[in-house]
């Protein structure tokens, strides 16, 4: 499939992404430093696999992304979501809500693995071998390659399908002996999302390159 890139989501596009509940969103980046490094390339994918690869001009903020990003009745579903949601704050200067993190749905329901990765997740969920040789890449290159655009399209593409699958996972698993059970341990952990992109904003990540945080730890 061939895949082209838009400065901002097409209007018939964005119509038909604030009809879905789930709109599946990944980001491509100059680094992983706050403030330093920018959002190059925003992926987006609706459940009936439209994807809109959409390249930020001179970092404006695009209008109808950040309709789509500050809609309250679509869920954005990121896999490691507190890296995306704080990239578009400070890159874009857009706060997305509501959201959630698929790696945070794994890491709590699929306690029986340590490869909680989206390619792990794509491969289990889907029996599909991703091809991840285009990661390290300019994202800011003008001229990206077809191959890179299908790398980024591939992060989007499976997204819903995998939230929905271990919210399954979540629901069938029994309930935990303090009494409760995945589905609101959940609920709770996506809560907690937010208020912690603020503070890695706000500079209090401390550990594993500003990615990581103390301000809890005894």
């Amino acid at each position: 499939m061939s895949y082209i890139i838009s400065p901002d989501i097409p209007d018939n596009l964005l119509e038909s992404y604030l009809s879905e509940s789930e709109i599946a969103v990944d980001t491509e980046l100059h680094g992983l430093r706050l403030y330093r490094d920018e959002v190059c390339l925003i992926q987006l994918c609706d459940d009936k696999k439209n994807v809109s690869l959409i390249k930020p001009e001179n970092n404006q903020r695009p209008p109808n992304l950040m309709r789509l990003f500050t809609d309250q009745s679509v869920q954005k579903i990121f896999h490691f979501a507190i890296t995306d949601v704080a990239f578009i704050k400070t890159s874009l200067n857009i706060e997305v809500k509501p959201f959630c993190c698929t790696k945070v749905m794994s890491k709590l329901v699929r306690t029986y693995t340590q490869d909680h990765g989206l390619k792990d997740l794509i491969l289990e969920l889907h029996g599909k071998h991703i091809n991840k040789e285009q990661q390290q890449t300019n994202w800011g290159d003008s001229n990206l390659t077809q191959e890179q655009l299908e790398y980024a399209a591939n992060d989007v593409l499976y997204l819903i399908n995998i939230y929905r699958k271990l919210l399954q996972m979540m629901n069938s698993r029994s309930q935990l002996r303090s009494g409760t059970n995945i589905c609101d341990l959940n609920q709770k952990a996506q809560s907690f999302l937010p208020g912690l992109v603020e503070l890695l904003i706000n500079g209090y990540g401390d550990k594993d390159g500003g990615w990581g945080i103390s301000l809890f730890s005894h």
